[in-house]
């Protein structure tokens, strides 16, 4: 009796083993999907959060776009309005910007220098540091008698 009991021992121990490794093995199975979907539902909270806060930023950032532009629009409008108060008033404005006197002064002058201004045009262009004519007035470089220095001395 003693194998009888030894085998009926060891098939009640197996039997046992086994029901205990499935319960242990159901266990942990149950333990690593309750991770996983803590894990999961953390995940999906956290990415409602970033979405709220990235949804918030957009808004505040469309309301400054939106007071900006109207912003920009008032100072156009100045900005516009001022410039047809200008010209109206530049239009109607018979004041001259040297006063009445100087004006009639200067316009008479400036007939008065026309015909000296035509007479004091030299036919030849002005110096430049090189003592020849630049050819920057005209376009063509100035013909410049050539002086020889070796011969007068």
């Amino acid at each position: 009796m003693e194998i009888g009991t030894l085998i009926t021992g060891i098939v009640i121990g197996s039997i046992l083993g086994a029901i205990i490794g499935f319960i242990a093995v159901k266990n942990m199975r149950s333990n690593s999907e309750n991770k996983v979907n803590h894990t999961e539902a953390e995940l999906k909270a956290l990415l409602a959060i970033q979405a709220r806060q990235h949804l918030d930023i957009s808004r505040q950032a469309l309301t400054d776009i939106q007071n900006k532009t109207a912003a920009l629009a008032t100072h156009l409008n100045e900005y516009e309005e001022s410039l047809a108060q200008a010209t109206m008033t530049a239009a109607d404005s018979k004041d001259s910007f040297f006063g009445e006197h100087a004006s009639v002064f200067l316009r008479n002058s400036l007939k008065a220098n026309k015909n000296d201004l035509a007479l004091a045009q030299p036919d030849t262009q002005p110096r430049d540091f090189a003592n020849s004519g630049s050819g920057v007035f005209v376009g063509v470089a100035a013909k410049a008698p050539k002086e020889n220095k070796s011969e007068g001395q």
